[in-house]
């Protein structure tokens, strides 16, 4: 049996116990998945699981565990599990709101990704057969390797049939075909431009930035937005206008904001419509707070993340000398 009908099965299981599941069904554009909200067993065969449910269905768990009376099913890949985690180490709602049903990943294909090999084509077709993956544009049919396309998350990840916390989970007999990487050698390589490079790269990235807010709004990790500082207008802080000083002021913030708590999903950087590396920046926030506090996101429900507490003397903090 697939993995697909599996995960049908236990929702069909469990379904009477929750008030909401949240899952994947499929859509007419190829190689894209929508987010489902179903209500009763009836809607359960629009469930699927691809390689194409890049989406992190935990952006919704906070607000629906506000709104919602009963409990929630959430299907996640065992890498969104960390930021289920994460909310729960902030205390942001119970345990038992929240009815994980995790699935084995074998691999996620990164649109953007296909999008940017084709240069900027329009896919029309979409079809993904074993490892291959079969692409047709206006100009003709491709054929390309999944594992060439996966979001850049999977080529460090250990978990992808490991979740560190689930209520049910389903094994993906496929295991993930990604060719691994250290998680912080892009890092490494782009650090290695010198100070005055990567400012001249930064100020270019800044500059695009729109700030339509999709990066904050998908986040599962920002749910103050409606108290976010960029509506407030006493003080007034942000401005409408779009240049680098703007952009970079919204940004670190954000990554300020986000220090010690994003969970390296990848979703700010997928929904950003101008294409800003937003996740570079976030990793590196990720890898100093990890090397100052011994502190990986996702990781513990019960461990609080170093910068949402104050104490005169940190305990686990590592001492670093000012260059």
């Amino acid at each position: 049996m697939s993995v697909e009908n599996n995960l049908k099965e236990k929702a069909g299981e469990i379904m009477e116990d929750l008030e909401l599941l949240v899952g994947y069904s499929s859509t007419n554009l190829p190689l894209k998945v929508d987010p489902v909200f179903i209500k009763d067993k009836g809607g359960i065969d629009s469930l699927v699981f691809t390689k194409t449910c890049i989406n992190n269905l935990s952006t919704y768990a906070y607000s629906l565990a506000k709104s919602t009376e009963g409990k929630i099913g959430m299907v996640l890949k065992p890498c969104d599990t960390r930021s289920i985690i994460q909310l729960l180490s902030e205390e942001l709602f119970e345990r038992d709101k929240i009815k994980m049903i995790v699935v084995g990943c074998s691999g996620i294909i990164a649109y953007k990704k296909v999008q940017k090999y084709l240069k900027g084509l329009r896919i029309i077709s979409g079809k993904i057969e074993g490892d291959s993956l079969e692409v047709g544009t206006i100009e003709g049919k491709h054929s390309l390797k999944s594992k060439e396309f996966y979001a850049d998350k999977c080529y460090w990840c250990k978990i992808y049939n490991n979740p560190p916390l689930f209520d049910e989970f389903i094994e993906n007999e496929k295991e993930l075909d990604a060719v691994p990487r250290e998680k912080y050698e892009d890092l490494d390589q782009f650090e290695s431009m010198g100070l005055d490079k990567i400012y001249s790269y930064w100020e270019e990235q800044f500059g695009q930035c729109i700030r339509c807010y999709a990066c904050r709004n998908i986040c599962p990790l920002e749910i103050c937005r409606e108290r976010c500082i960029t509506h407030l207008e006493v003080p007034h802080w942000q401005s409408q206008r779009i240049n680098s000083d703007e952009g970079r002021f919204f940004q670190l913030i954000r990554v300020m904001h986000l220090a010690g708590r994003c969970t390296g999903c990848g979703e700010c950087e997928r929904a950003c419509p101008k294409n800003i590396p937003i996740s570079k920046l976030m990793k590196k926030s990720g890898q100093i707070i990890e090397r100052l506090f011994d502190y990986r996101t996702g990781e513990d429900p019960k461990k609080r993340p170093p910068l949402l507490t104050f104490k005169d003397v940190e305990e686990n903090i590592k001492e670093e000398k000012i260059v």
